[in-house]
């Protein structure tokens, strides 16, 4: 378990009454409840304990504050503590636990924690986290559910955890659908940023369950151009949204998307989660030149720095990997690759480098450099099922490229194994390989499935694209022959349309 002690502290010491100036700093940036329960002096004192063991893991001496934690679980005033606050004491004792990779100490806290209060939303999902990990998302789903239902205000989950629970949701929709409408009621969002792309797959399953009465409330969540595009695709929204409306035009989105995260970086100056947004939406509208110009400063900077300040890591990696993708699709691929190098090292020091590390091994496998992509992959694990997948399609480019027909054969076993899971790396693989007609058998299975075929749909739309690198011309030409294919024709036909838009999809 690694989620943070910071949010358990907050709520400690709100409970209590406690001074928390400084034990905000302390708590992995959460934010102070202003309201607060009475405690005895005695009970207060208690807390106040329990905070500073809570601030000494967040400072990094987990050990210290395990052994802390451990004592003042057995301490007799924890009797006379309320039953929100005892269960508040077991579920911070666990995630102290969760740092020492004392997981099976920590699984049992949480379930402690819950014993005594079901209703305690921060244990549950803490709990829900652990199920995810162990492999049970059904169950995860059941207890962010009852989570969801219980708490107050934002819910206290991450984006890599929504994400994740979503895709390893998507073959039990009732449950995907109970989770996301949960999120959905208590306006969830990605660091004040709505995640529309959630919100879109809401509105296909509301369709699909028949809660065709819920459908407009999603829609007028998602104001922004890819998922636009998704819905606009889809015969199935058809009845929901006015394709003459200026509300539902992705061009007009994309510029009303870029206007607002405009201000909102006005407001909330810095590198932040709006500033990756702003630098997203402005590549999705095809302003090239101002996403370099604007990651400049970032560029420059991580030039002389060995690393980013923790706080900030993931943020500028990701600007770093928009800079990238912006520099390939303008043709400058030494650029791009220098910004790409730039992103790994400036990505979370505590080693969350994969993303950026694929996005490096995918532009050297598309510019012939198949040892370099290689050596970039090496010792990448841990990773989510699309994680693996993607990194098979690499590692298949690489093989075909060095003429390796044992690694060859090795990701394509992990691309079938995963070809329900990410049926576009699957189809990917067999276009490498000029497998053509399977390629399109996989591509009217994905047309034919409720959940897939948003996906399938989105990439056959005619957008934008950057010029393609030497390994990518016989690819595109393919993909774009299997387009063009009667049967693949027939099958769009029967659930969407393609349109032409002067996007790039990401």
């Amino acid at each position: 378990m690694t989620c943070h002690t910071g949010t358990a502290l907050v709520l400690l010491l709100s409970l209590c009454g406690v001074p928390a100036a400084g034990a905000a700093a302390a708590a992995s940036g959460a934010t102070l409840d202003a309201s607060t329960v009475e405690a005895s002096p005695a009970n207060a004192a208690f807390l106040a304990e329990v905070g500073a063991a809570l601030q000494q893991s967040d400072a990094g001496d987990s050990l210290g504050a395990a052994i802390t934690l451990d004592r003042l679980l057995v301490d007799p005033r924890m009797a006379q503590l309320e039953v929100a606050q005892r269960s508040d004491v077991w579920a911070s004792a666990a995630m102290v636990s969760g740092a020492q990779k004392q997981d099976d100490i920590a699984l049992q806290r949480l379930q402690q924690a819950l014993a005594i209060n079901p209703r305690n939303a921060y244990a549950r999902l803490r709990l829900a986290w652990t199920q995810m990990v162990d492999g049970t998302p059904e169950n995860a789903a059941d207890n962010v559910i009852l989570a969801l239902a219980d708490g107050e205000g934002q819910p206290d989950m991450s984006a890599e955890m929504v994400w994740q629970l979503d895709t390893d949701l998507k073959h039990l929709p009732a449950k995907r659908l109970a989770v996301l409408q949960g999120l959905f009621d208590r306006e969830w969002k990605i660091d004040g940023i709505e995640p529309v792309e959630l919100w879109s797959i809401l509105a296909i399953l509301q369709v699909e369950a028949g809660q065709t009465d819920k459908v407009a409330a999603a829609l007028e969540r998602i104001d922004a151009p890819i998922p636009l595009v998704r819905l606009r695709a889809d015969k199935r929204f058809d009845r929901f949204l006015r394709r003459d409306d200026p509300r539902y035009d992705p061009v007009a989105a994309a510029r009303r998307h870029i206007d607002r995260l405009r201000v909102d970086t006005m407001l909330s100056p810095g590198v932040n989660e709006t500033a990756v947004e702003l630098t997203s939406a402005l590549m999705v509208a095809g302003e090239l030149q101002e996403v370099v110009g604007m990651t400049a400063p970032i560029a420059e900077a991580a030039a002389a720095a060995r690393s980013a300040p923790p706080e900030m890591a993931r943020h500028i990696a990701w600007m770093l990997d928009t800079r990238s993708r912006a520099y390939r699709r303008l043709g400058k691929a030494d650029d791009a690759v220098g910004a790409q190098l730039l992103a790994i090292r400036m990505a979370d020091p505590a080693g969350d480098t994969v993303s950026q590390r694929l996005n490096l091994a995918n532009l050297y496998a598309a510019l012939h450099r198949p040892s370099m992509a290689r050596e970039t992959m090496q010792g990448l694990d841990n990773m989510s099922t699309y994680g693996r997948s993607t990194k098979a399609v690499i590692e298949l480019q690489a093989a075909l490229q060095l003429d390796d027909a044992a690694a060859a054969s090795r990701a394509r076993e992990q691309l079938f194994a995963s070809r329900v899971e990410t049926p576009g790396h699957y189809r990917e693989a067999l276009l490498l390989e000029n497998r053509m007609d399977e390629a399109a058998a996989g591509l009217i299975v994905q047309l034919q499935d409720p959940m897939d075929r948003s996906d399938a749909l989105l990439e056959l739309q005619d957008t934008r694209d950057a010029p393609p690198l030497p390994e990518e011309v016989l690819l595109t030409a393919r993909w774009k022959q299997l387009k063009q294919r009667a049967d693949v024709q027939a099958a769009v036909r029967r659930v969407g349309r393609i349109e032409s838009y002067p996007l790039f999809t990401f």
